[in-house]
C-alpha cells in the first residue's frame, strides 16, 4: 500500500467514525492553553492577567449552574450560549492584541479575565452535552483526537509573531462554536434531566477530586514536555490511543489499557528515589501520562451515564468541575503553604512531595479500575477487549428503534426512558431505581408501553425488541455454484 492510498485510509476511516466537526474541541483547547495556561509573556494583557480569577470565576460559575441545570438544558441548541460564549473569549484576545499598541488596556484585565471565564464555562458545558450524545468509543475518538491536535495547533500558534497568535485567538472561539453547531446535525439530543443526589456518580468525582487536588499541589500545570494540557507528553499519549482506537477497534484490550494508568505511577513512585538523576523529568512524564488516560475514562464514563440515562451532562460535568477546580484551588494552596514553610527547605521536601504526588493518584486510578461500582449502579462495562467496537454498532441500532417507536406510538419521554431499560434488560425494581420513582409507577409506565405496543408483556416487549435488534446475515445463493462443484469433482 502506498503512502498516498494509505493515507486515504485513514482519512475515511476517521470521517466514517466521527464527523470532523467533532474535533472542534481541539480549538477550544489550543485557546485555553494558548491564553491562560502558558499565555505568551511578551503581550502587556496577559502578564498583568490574574490567572487565579479566572479559576475562581470558572469554578463559581460552575457551582451556579449546578443547581439550574434542568432548565438549562439542552444547552447547545440556544442560541444565545452559541453567540454569547465565542463574545466574552473573544473579547479578552481581542484586547491581548489591542494591548500591543495600547498598553493602558490592561487596567480593564480584571472584568475581561472574568468574562472570558464565563465564556470558558459555557464552552465546556456545550461540547460536554454534545459528547454526551455519542457512544463511549466514538467519546474517546473525539477526545483523544482532540488532545492530539490541540498541542500542534498550539505549537503553530506559538511560531507567530505576538500580533499575528492575538488575531488567531480572536478566531478560535468562533471557530470552535462554528464547529459544535455543525457537529449538532450528528447528535439527537434525548430528554436531559438533573437528578437528585443518588444518582450522581460519586467515584468519578473522587476520582476527578484527587487528581485536581494532585494537580494544585505540584503547581506543574504545563511544560514543554510535561503536563495534562498541550505538552510533548498530551501529543504522544493521545495519539497513540487515537491511531490504536481507529486502526485496532476490534481487537485491542480496553481492560488492558485501563491498567496502565496505575502502572504508570508505581513506575513513577520508583523513579522518586532516582531525583537526583533522571528522575524528575521522566517521573513527571509517567504521571501526566497516567492522569491523563484516566481523564479520558472519565469523560467517556461520564458521557456514558448521561447518554443512557437521559441525565444532563451540564449537570454532572458541573458538578466534576466544580469538585475538581475546588480541591486543585485547595492543593495550590496547600503547595504554596508547604513551600514557604520550614520544610520547604528540607533535601527531602521534594522527594516526600512526589511520593505524597503518586500515592495520590493512585488512589484516584484505583478507584477508577475498580469497576465493580460502576457496573452495578451504572452498567458501564465498555473497558473490555473489542466491546467498543461492538458496542458501537448494537447501541446505535437499539437507539434509533427505541426513538422509532416512540415516535410511532407516540410514548411519552417517560415512557422512552422506561422502554429504553427494558430494551437493555433491566427489572422493574431497577428501572425505579435509576430513574428514582416508584415500583408501582415504573409498572404503570410499562402497562402503556405495552398497550401502545400492542405486546402481551415484558417477555414479549423483549422478544419484538431482539427481532428488530439481530444483525442482519448476508444473504447467500440458495442454489449450489455449478462452476464451484464442477471444478470439485
Amino acid at each position: 500500500m502506498s503512502i498516498l492510498s494509505c493515507g486515504h485510509w485513514w482519512a475515511q476511516r476517521v470521517k466514517s467514525t466521527l464527523p470532523l466537526p467533532f474535533f472542534g474541541l481541539a480549538l477550544w483547547r489550543a485557546w485555553m492553553n494558548l491564553s491562560f495556561v502558558a499565555p505568551n509573556g511578551a503581550v502587556p494583557f496577559s502578564a498583568t492577567t490574574d490567572h487565579r480569577l479566572f479559576d475562581l470565576v470558572m469554578l463559581a460559575a460552575f457551582a451556579f449552574v449546578i443547581p439550574f441545570a434542568g432548565r438549562l438544558s439542552p444547552l447547545c441548541p440556544r442560541r444565545w450560549a452559541q453567540r454569547l460564549c465565542p463574545v466574552l473569549m473573544g473579547a479578552y484576545a481581542l484586547a491581548s492584541a489591542a494591548s500591543l499598541a495600547m498598553p493602558d488596556l490592561t487596567a480593564a484585565s480584571g472584568p475581561l479575565t472574568a468574562a472570558a471565564a464565563l465564556g470558558a464555562t459555557l464552552m465546556v458545558l456545550m461540547w460536554s452535552e454534545l459528547y454526551a450524545g455519542l457512544t463511549p468509543f466514538k467519546v474517546l475518538i473525539g477526545l483523544t483526537g482532540s488532545y492530539a491536535v490541540a498541542p500542534v495547533l498550539v505549537f503553530l500558534l506559538n511560531g507567530l509573531y505576538p500580533a499575528y497568535q492575538a488575531a488567531a485567538l480572536v478566531l478560535l472561539p468562533f471557530a470552535s462554536i462554528a464547529c459544535l453547531c455543525w457537529a449538532q446535525a450528528h447528535v439527537m439530543l434525548a430528554p436531559l434531566r438533573a437528578t437528585g443526589r443518588r444518582t450522581v456518580p460519586w467515584r468519578v468525582v473522587a476520582v476527578m477530586t484527587l487528581y485536581g487536588f494532585a494537580s494544585g499541589l505540584s503547581g506543574m500545570h504545563m511544560s514543554e514536555i510535561v503536563g495534562v494540557n498541550s505538552s510533548l507528553t498530551t501529543f504522544v499519549v493521545a495519539g497513540i490511543l487515537w491511531v490504536g482506537l481507529l486502526g485496532l477497534s476490534d481487537r485491542i484490550s480496553f481492560g488492558a489499557v485501563q491498567k496502565l494508568p496505575p502502572a504508570l505511577m508505581m513506575a513513577s513512585l520508583a523513579l522518586v528515589s532516582l531525583s537526583s538523576l533522571m528522575g524528575p523529568l521522566v517521573m513527571g512524564v509517567c504521571l501526566s501520562a497516567a492522569v491523563l488516560l484516566s481523564y479520558f475514562f472519565v469523560d467517556a464514563t461520564l458521557c456514558d451515564i448521561s447518554r443512557r440515562f437521559g441525565i444532563s451532562a451540564v449537570w454532572l460535568f458541573s458538578i466534576t468541575e466544580c469538585t475538581s477546580m475546588g480541591a486543585e484551588f485547595v492543593g495550590s494552596t496547600a503547595g504554596a503553604a508547604l513551600v514557604a514553610s520550614p520544610f520547604g527547605s528540607l533535601p527531602a521536601f521534594h522527594i516526600a512531595l512526589n511520593i505524597a504526588l503518586v500515592v495520590i493518584s493512585l488512589a484516584a486510578a484505583a478507584l477508577l479500575l475498580n469497576r465493580r461500582g460502576l457496573a452495578q449502579h451504572w452498567g458501564v462495562s465498555f473497558a473490555e477487549a473489542g466491546a467498543l467496537a461492538e458496542d458501537l454498532a448494537g447501541q446505535e441500532r437499539r437507539r434509533t428503534w427505541i426513538q422509532t417507536m416512540a415516535t410511532q406510538h407516540r410514548l411519552s419521554p417517560r415512557e422512552e426512558e422506561v422502554l429504553g431499560l427494558i430494551v437493555e434488560g433491566e427489572s422493574m425494581r431497577g428501572i425505579a431505581a435509576k430513574l428514582i420513582i416508584s415500583e408501582g409507577t415504573a409498572k404503570s409506565h410499562a402497562s402503556h408501553i405495552y398497550e401502545k405496543l400492542g405486546v402481551s408483556g415484558k417477555r414479549a416487549l423483549e422478544e419484538l425488541a431482539q427481532a428488530a435488534l439481530a444483525p442482519e446475515e448476508p444473504v447467500r445463493d440458495s442454489e449450489p455454484n455449478l462452476d464451484t462443484a464442477a471444478a470439485r469433482r
